[in-house]
């Protein structure tokens, strides 16, 4: 996520700290904060961000809206909308500003994460930038798989992944350096990846089972993280361990 520089325009200065911190956490550059549409919109031209997240409910004149629209118009940036505000009106209205996406606070960082991912991929892909090839068959646990991150291709391991989320219709790669977004779904990974050392635990995840360090009641330590383990799957996880 290095390199990736992102304006937060949002007129609560708590709400604001969050998503920064969360943002700084996922390795995004915060360009700055700011809580009104015209400070923004001159920001956008200084700045020139890759991406900007987009309170509706803002201070002065310009609220988020017709600052959304002034963006696409313009084709100054991609954004997001991110706002408390939910109901059909103010929806209908914003989609006429055609967001790459809508999210309503509070977000989560896995889901501002997943969403920033396809909103650059999305953007990219109107630029005639070409998404992540398909995985090929047969994949071992000594190849590697090339995953799209923004303007280039990354090399990751496949005994580098700790775990495979999946994330709508997407999966979420996740290994101890950072997260990779595939152009495709869970279960096309579990068909791909070697089922020697993956293994589906919950419907939303496959571990490497290389990785699991402790099986604790409903869940697999892999690091500081918790992996639920669905109750379908606990037999077959159970089975496929060694215990004395």
């Amino acid at each position: 996520m290095a390199g990736i520089k992102i304006l937060l325009v949002e007129d609560d200065w708590i709400i604001a700290k969050e998503i920064t911190l969360s943002l700084n956490d996922l390795g995004f550059e915060v360009l700055g904060q700011c809580d009104n549409g015209e400070e923004a919109l001159q920001l956008i031209h200084q700045q020139k961000p890759d991406l900007v997240l987009l309170d509706i409910g803002l201070a002065g004149e310009m609220n988020g809206i017709e600052l959304g629209k002034q963006l696409r118009e313009k084709q100054l940036a991609p954004f997001i909308f991110l706002t408390a505000l939910a109901d059909a009106a103010t929806i209908e209205k914003a989609k006429l500003t055609e967001p790459y996406a809508y999210l309503v606070k509070p977000v989560t960082a896995d889901t501002l994460y997943a969403t920033i991912e396809l909103t650059l991929h999305n953007a990219a892909q109107k630029k005639d930038v070409q998404p992540t090839p398909p995985l090929k068959e047969a994949l071992g646990i000594g190849d590697s798989i090339f995953v799209k991150t923004r303007n280039r291709m990354e090399k990751v391991w496949l005994k580098d992944i700790l775990w495979v989320e999946a994330s709508d219709i997407y999966a979420l790669i996740c290994t101890a350096t950072g997260k990779y977004l595939l152009n495709t779904n869970l279960k096309t990974v579990e068909e791909k990846f070697p089922d020697a050392s993956f293994m589906r635990v919950h419907r939303s995840y496959l571990v490497n089972m290389d990785k699991v360090e402790a099986i604790e009641e409903d869940d697999i330590l892999i690091g500081a993280a918790r992996i639920p383990v669905g109750k379908t799957y606990r037999d077959k996880l159970m089975k496929r361990i060694s215990f004395l």
